[in-house]
């Protein structure tokens, strides 16, 4: 074996080892926070791996771009070619040129100098959470293109312990589905063609052992920040080795890399863990709140939200949309966000996306007389929905600008949602879109957009008809960033038909995510509980809807809507002026209740909860001081005993005593109780840390889809 080199990186708690010879660095060590004094040396000599029979000569590793030429056997990091030279480059080798440490990381180059090929890795370690970010940068330093096929970020291996994985999928109205699955031996491949982040496959996994669990065992958690096409390559090979994959899925022609030119692959996300799910998941969230989130005013609480869509669909009067305000300043909300049908001849969904002017016919004075009453009269922000992304056919610009659109001649165009995607890899359409929403931004006060974006891309091609996902998603970005620069005191949702677009590079453009367009309490449990593993509850957005939820059929009491949406960023999508007063006595308990906690949920560690039963639902939080918790528990179906399992409180100080109450309505939880002689409903039941963490809590009797809040402080 020759020269190993070796460099650490160090957080609070993990440590990155990276090695390498003479080709492109591998990571030999990503785990928990490893001695100082440690032999760097010694231990990468220590990972060499036995040769088994009937095998190469050499050991060919999972560096961070596995190369087929070194007798990688698995799908290579990089699949690229040079056109138009005798010098085909589809296969070579990387040598390892120079290692810089950067701010926080460090930054790997290595040359290919026969290909004409130069590879940067950056990898960035977070010293707080222990996230690492890793990312990738190819440059064509040759005489002619070369056509990238795929190129993976940093390739991540995965230890042989980690024998499952969460598979997170989905669809409308069903995000966040998770499968927890054995590795196989093979290939596993997940891709995603339609545009957008997609509600189908979500760019994120966790690799976890069999033991692993929420509070215990280790498991390392992977996400892609892109919100366009992807594909993520999970490979198990006969050696044991495993390897995981993400990049960029490009279309015919995407990956073309002009002579001088540069390709970028999407930032990776890794976190570690050997305390369980939450553990890892906190890190994350620490993350994203340190790094990703940019809030206009840090120290603002998330706005308690009233959305129109449900309440009122296309039908915009202004006496009902102030009836709604009324009704909104009375149930505690402080934004009102005015949702679709606001504009030019929208009175459905086949017409006017694109004609982005307030409908004479519904405001014939413009959008100002119900912004005053709503910022003025009754003390709330002012939010607008709109689609920017989308044109209808029936609508003026269209009927001006037909070669506006992304399309693929002479082939017929796809509508979906009775619309066509706007090209925004031409100029004149984003400049089009920056002046038509600055200039509601200028004229209104606006303090809020959901933007919305509601198909799928299908022959996604632009002027010239080549494919442009990759540069419709990068447009994008350009003009979000555009607006933001413009008008940084305004926040954005991303709303994607609901959870469509939910990524940390969308993220870091945006304020909030509109989980799901289900509203269905039910669904929306395990929604929630699937979008938790990434991200934290308070860009979670969390309504409480109608009686009957529009998209499933289904039903809920209003005690479990609200319950359901007291522990992320909540709002209420339904008509308030039509509720009879029990149901707006216990929505503007449960808006109190969230404007109480909101600091908590918002800033503290949280945690999922699972019980034996898989219909017993829960989420905790913890504050840094471990002096309080709050507690969610929501049983979705019919419990699986007629006694409840008593729930364990995960995170709190041992050594500390603590009162816990019920926050929810006594009633509500005494329903499906004969008798309940507990101390926990007089508000008398005090037990220290660790008991709670051990033993737990007994709750009462639960019918499906009820629930109970605790509230969990040291006395």
């Amino acid at each position: 074996m020759g020269a190993v080199y070796t460099h650490r990186l160090d957080s609070e708690a993990t440590t990155i080892l990276f090695g390498w010879t003479e080709g492109v660095p591998e990571i030999i060590y990503f785990g928990s926070r490893l001695s100082d004094d440690l032999d760097l040396e010694m231990f990468a000599r220590s990972r060499s791996r036995p040769r088994g029979h009937a095998t190469l000569d050499e050991h060919a590793p999972i560096s961070m771009q596995p190369e087929i030429s070194r007798g990688f056997m698995g799908h290579p990091g990089l699949i690229a070619h040079r056109r138009g030279s005798v010098q085909a480059g589809w296969a070579g080798q990387f040598l390892f040129s120079r290692m810089s440490e950067i701010d926080g990381g460090v930054e790997f180059r290595c040359y290919d100098q026969h290909r004409g090929l130069v590879l940067e890795i950056t990898c960035r370690l977070c010293s707080h959470s222990g996230v690492a970010v890793f990312k990738n940068k190819l440059m064509n330093d040759g005489e002619s293109d070369i056509v990238v096929d795929w190129m993976s970020a940093p390739i991540i291996p995965v230890p042989q312990l980690y024998s499952e994985y969460l598979h997170f999928h989905g669809r409308w109205c069903a995000e966040f589905h998770i499968d927890r699955r054995a590795v196989p031996m093979g290939l596993v491949k997940s891709e995603n063609r339609r545009g957008r982040t997609s509600h189908e496959a979500f760019p994120g996994t966790v690799m976890l052992t069999p033991t692993t669990d929420e509070e215990s065992g280790r498991c390392l958690g992977v996400h892609m920040g892109w919100s366009g096409n992807h594909r993520m390559v999970l490979e198990r090979m006969t050696t044991g080795e495993c390897q995981l994959q993400m990049g960029v899925l490009h279309f015919s022609r995407e990956g073309i890399v002009p002579k001088g030119g540069t390709i970028l692959s999407p930032e990776i996300y890794v976190a570690q863990s050997d305390h369980g799910l939450n553990d890892m998941s906190q890190k994350f969230h620490a993350y994203v709140r340190e790094n990703v989130l940019r809030f206009p005013d840090p120290n603002k609480p998330r706005p308690v939200t009233v959305n129109t869509w449900e309440a009122l669909y296309f039908d915009h009067d202004l006496d009902r949309l102030k009836a709604l305000a009324d009704a909104a300043q009375e149930v505690g909300a402080e934004r009102y966000v005015l949702d679709d049908g606001w504009f030019k001849g929208r009175n459905d969904d086949t017409t006017s996306l694109g004609d982005w002017y307030p409908d004479e016919k519904k405001y014939p004075n413009g959008l100002h007389p119900i912004v005053d009453y709503v910022v003025d009269k009754k003390g709330m922000e002012f939010g607008l929905w709109v689609e920017p992304e989308m044109v209808n056919p029936d609508s003026d610009l269209y009927r001006a600008h037909p070669d506006w659109i992304l399309r693929v001649d002479p082939y017929p165009s796809m509508t979906g949602r009775n619309q066509f995607v706007l090209d925004l890899t031409n100029t004149e359409v984003t400049d089009y879109l920056y002046e038509r929403l600055s200039s509601l931004l200028s004229e209104y006060r606006i303090s809020y957009f959901k933007w919305d974006m509601n198909r799928d891309l299908v022959l996604p091609g632009d002027r010239s008809g080549n494919a442009a996902v990759h540069r419709q998603t990068s447009e994008l970005y350009r003009l979000i960033d555009r607006l933001r620069a413009a008008f940084p005191h305004v926040e954005i949702e991303s709303c994607a038909s609901g959870g469509g677009r939910i990524d940390y590079e969308i993220l870091k453009r945006t304020h909030r995510f509109w989980t799901s367009d289900s509203n269905d309490a039910v669904e929306r449990t395990r929604i929630q509980t699937g979008f938790s593993y990434f991200l934290p509850p308070e860009v979670m957005g969390s309504h409480i809807g109608p009686a009957w939820c529009h998209t499933s059929g289904r039903g809920f009491h209003p005690h479990f809507r609200a319950l359901v949406a007291s522990y992320g960023h909540m709002g209420l999508e339904l008509d308030l002026t039509k509720i009879d007063p029990d149901d707006m006595a216990i929505f503007k308990n449960a808006v109190e209740r969230y404007k109480q906690d909101r600091g908590l949920w918002h800033g503290g560690a949280f945690h999922r909860i699972d019980t034996v039963d898989a219909d017993l639902l829960g989420a905790a939080v913890v504050s840094a001081d471990q002096r309080s918790a709050r507690v969610v528990m929501m049983q979705i179906d019919r419990p699986r005993a007629v006694v409840p399992p008593a729930i364990a409180i995960p995170g709190l100080d041992p050594e500390l005593n603590y009162a816990v109450t019920l926050q929810t309505p006594d009633h509500v939880a005494l329903h499906a109780s004969r008798k309940f002689d507990n101390p926990l409903l007089d508000g008398k039941l005090v037990l220290s840390g660790s008991v709670l963490s051990a033993a737990g809590v007994q709750l009462p009797v639960l019918y499906a889809q009820t629930g109970v809040a605790l509230a969990v402080e040291a006395v």
